[in-house]
């Protein structure tokens, strides 16, 4: 089995004022989005109740901070620091803070729409044509060879709303295809061929170099399949395998107009925090139109963005469209099979199996109703279909967030009927295609565990979660074959349309004890064993379960109700911020951990424990025996080290000097006492067990019961067994009365049984009183 766990943390201003050193107030946002690259969180858009938000926020997931972005909103840019921690500080050696720049004009604020990451591993040709494509240069293509600084003046100074746009995207087309052709050709030189249609057209299948292309949210691996970063000074010197990295703003709602939105906007974030730079460029192709509470996602293999429309201000809508992320060449695609009915707020996810890219479409609002239905699209032949998925279905909802990781997706939150936030955390396996069965584990309780707690405060455990730094992973990991177990934890600040981020005792007194019942662990019972991640749990199956779907267990302090939240895949992690309930809007930051590090538990008894728990199966057992006592002509067999252990007497007996020591095998008489007695003093010494069960009004006279218990009692004084001695004391309280105080007084007297002796005193002072 495997555990998840969710934890908080507060942001620096979770106070709500503004943060020290520069750090913006966490806004609180539904239908924004936030998108993942290189140890950063960007968040764009949303909206708060009152308007739409423009203003581009970075997360540093190092420093664990929000960032404001200098120069937004100015083609200009503007340097500022942001601290130590990020991708890009290389080349300032002498300054302990990154600096960065945000060029060109955002996007108008807006909500519901959709930001993807869309990366490759481009050429500089094919950096320099997208350079091209976003200025609107329609030269010959020598202008490729202009400098990063010369291009980012010319996109700053571009119109995209010029009147010679149609011939600007003739003559970028016609470009397109001639560096095509150079592209061809050098990754011929390169041996990295890579078959991309670039036109548009009929979804055929295309061809990648897996190696070449890399889902921006996966982390890299090595041959023997371990994590590898990225050597960021092994890009400085091959500036051909530069990574080229955007995020593509689509559609979403401007606040005003009958209609959503039906622009785009990309933010290249390829330089990193220092060379931000927002652009809208030319397309060419027939784009969506409208859009707003879609999904988009990016196909690594087919280097584009699916867009599956949601609504257009007017209607719901289920058409399908593909945007080429090189040359922003929009096509309609064209598929087969029952493709999923019209919708809008849904969620949509990518996850790759059996060497294919699937899209998955879940829930959303049709208009009339919430539903929770699963289609999923095969993207290499453009053919839907709605496969049976075994265990329980997610209630319908819509603004829910669907999040792929390592071969699962994880649905989050999102509104039910009558607008009922939702705070459950759903998992779909993919190779079981199962909704799993999610369990809330409660943390273990500190009065059930103290010996754990104690042995762990004395040695503190080295082991913790220090993964954020180590990875640069992402949602579609379906190459890595660890199973995700998984955590929650909130680091503080509803998007539902976000995708981009996408034994038993002897009692008797016979020595018939078989090896199995003192070498066994006595603690453990049949049917029942513990998981991982704590809690027991039955190994006998319902046979009236009609799905038998994995079991996966979460603990900590998870989210709280939400619809219009996002959940981005960092690694193994999952970030989910913001959304709203009600008109309660949030900005606080919760973390997914679908693969903790184990907990080094101690779970197995100590010592101590096991002889407490297996010394009983000894009693009177001859195996191992060293030591014989006859009582009455008969045997009990014992133990040196047990009977030493705790009696002194015993101690003493077998010690040099004294006639039962020297032999190996002692036997040892014992006068002037019964077997009964003798035995019950030694069943307590090996089990622990006191003789309860005496009655001494046992028969009419009284003496029997009274009689055994005294003889018990001159036993454990002979012998020193000073708690034996205080439990018969108390057995013998109760036989105190107006004919037996003085006898039982003598007995205590003689077995040095001041308990018994200060009540048999207690009772001659108020004896008047007690007898009436």
């Amino acid at each position: 089995m495997k555990n998840m766990r969710w934890s908080e943390a507060p942001l620096p201003d979770s106070d709500g004022g503004g943060g020290g050193n520069g750090t913006p107030t966490t806004p609180q946002i539904k239908n924004h989005s936030v998108t993942y690259h290189r140890g950063y969180l960007y968040c764009f858009g949303g909206y708060d109740g009152r308007r739409n938000h423009q203003t581009l926020l970075i997360y540093s997931l190092r420093e664990g901070r929000w960032i404001t972005p200098a120069g937004t909103g100015n083609n200009n840019g503007v340097s500022v620091g942001v601290g130590v921690g990020g991708n890009n500080n290389r080349q300032h050696n002498n300054d302990t803070r990154e600096h960065f720049t945000v060029r060109g004009v955002p996007p108008p604020g807006r909500n519901g729409h959709t930001a993807t990451l869309a990366t490759c591993r481009s050429s500089r040709s094919r950096r320099r044509r997208r350079n091209l494509i976003a200025n609107g240069n329609n030269n010959n293509a020598d202008n490729a060879a202009a400098s990063d600084a010369d291009a980012d003046a010319a996109m700053a100074a571009m119109d995209p709303s010029s009147a010679a746009q149609e011939e600007v995207k003739q003559a970028i087309a016609e470009l397109a295809s001639a560096i095509d052709a150079m592209d061809a050709e050098l990754d011929t030189n390169e041996n990295n061929a890579v078959n991309d249609n670039t036109q548009g057209g009929d979804d055929d299948v295309t061809t990648i170099n897996h190696n070449h292309l890399n889902n921006p949210n996966e982390e890299e691996e090595d041959d023997d399949g371990n994590d590898n970063q990225m050597n960021e000074d092994d890009d400085d010197d091959d500036d051909d395998d530069d990574e080229d990295a955007q995020i593509i703003i689509i559609g979403g709602w401007l606040g005003s107009g009958p209609l959503a939105a039906s622009d785009m906007w990309v933010l290249d974030i390829s330089g990193g925090l220092e060379r931000l730079h927002w652009f809208q460029p030319p397309t060419v192709g027939t784009p969506p139109g409208p859009c707003n509470m879609h999904s988009a996602d990016f196909i690594p293999s087919r280097g584009k963005v699916y867009v599956f429309r949601g609504g257009n201000g007017r209607e719901y809508l289920n058409d399908l469209h593909a945007l080429d992320v090189e040359t922003y060449t929009w096509r309609a695609v064209q598929t087969h099979g029952v493709a999923p009915q019209q919708r809008a707020n849904h969620s949509s996810a990518l996850l790759d199996h059996n060497g294919k890219s699937e899209l998955f479409i879940f829930g959303g609002w049709n208009g009339s109703e919430r539903l929770n239905d699963i289609h999923v699209l095969d993207t290499a032949t453009s053919t839907w279909s709605t496969p049976r998925v075994l265990g329980v279905k997610p209630h319908p909802r819509a603004g829910m967030t669907l999040t792929a990781l390592r071969g699962r997706l994880y649905l989050f939150g999102g509104s039910g009927t009558s607008s009922k936030c939702f705070d459950d955390l759903q998992v779909l396996d993919r190779k079981e295609m199962a909704w799993l069965d999610v369990n809330e584990e409660e943390e273990e309780s500190s009065s059930n565990n103290n010996n754990k707690q104690q042995q762990q405060q004395q040695h503190p455990s080295p082991y913790y979660d220090n993964s954020l730094e180590m990875t640069t992973g992402g949602a579609n990991n379906s190459n890595n074959n660890r199973d995700p177990s998984s955590s929650w934890e909130m680091l503080g600040g509803q998007d539902g349309m976000m995708m981009g981020g996408g034994g038993g005792n002897n009692n008797d007194n016979d020595t018939g004890i078989k090896f199995a019942d003192w070498r066994s662990y006595s603690g453990t019972s049949g049917g029942v064993h513990h998981h991982p991640g704590g809690g027991c749990i039955s190994s006998v199956a319902n046979p009236n379960d009609e799905d038998m779907v994995p079991s996966v267990y979460v603990n900590g302090k998870p989210p709280g109700r939400r619809a219009g939240h996002t959940a981005t895949a960092v690694g193994r992690h999952i970030y989910v911020f913001g959304g709203s309930c009600g008109t309660d809007y949030l900005n606080d930051f919760f973390v997914l951990d679908t693969d903790p590090p184990p907990l080094m538990k101690i779970t197995e008894p100590p010592s101590p424990q096991l002889y407490a728990s297996r010394l009983r199966h000894f009693y009177n057992d001859e195996e191992f025996s060293d030591v014989t006592f006859l009582v009455e002509g008969r045997k009990v067999f014992g133990h040196k080290l047990v009977l030493s252990t705790v009696s002194d007497c015993f101690r003493a007996m077998f010690m040099t000097g004294f006639r039962e020591s020297g032999s190996e095998k002692t036997e040892i008489e014992i006068p002037n006492c019964s077997y009964s007695s003798f035995c019950t003093m030694m069943e307590y010494i090996y089990t622990g067990r006191g003789p309860h069960d005496i009655n001494v009004y046992s028969d009419e006279h009284g003496h029997n019961g009274m009689d055994r218990a005294i003889s018990l009692l001159e036993l454990a004084d002979q012998f020193f067994l000073y708690n034996l001695k205080q439990i018969i004391e108390g057995i013998l309280q109760p036989a105190v009365n107006g004919e037996t105080y003085t006898f039982l007084r003598q007995v205590a007297q003689k077995t040095n049984a001041n308990q018994l002796e200060s009540y048999c005193r207690y009772f001659e002072r108020n004896m008047n009183e007690l007898i009436e």
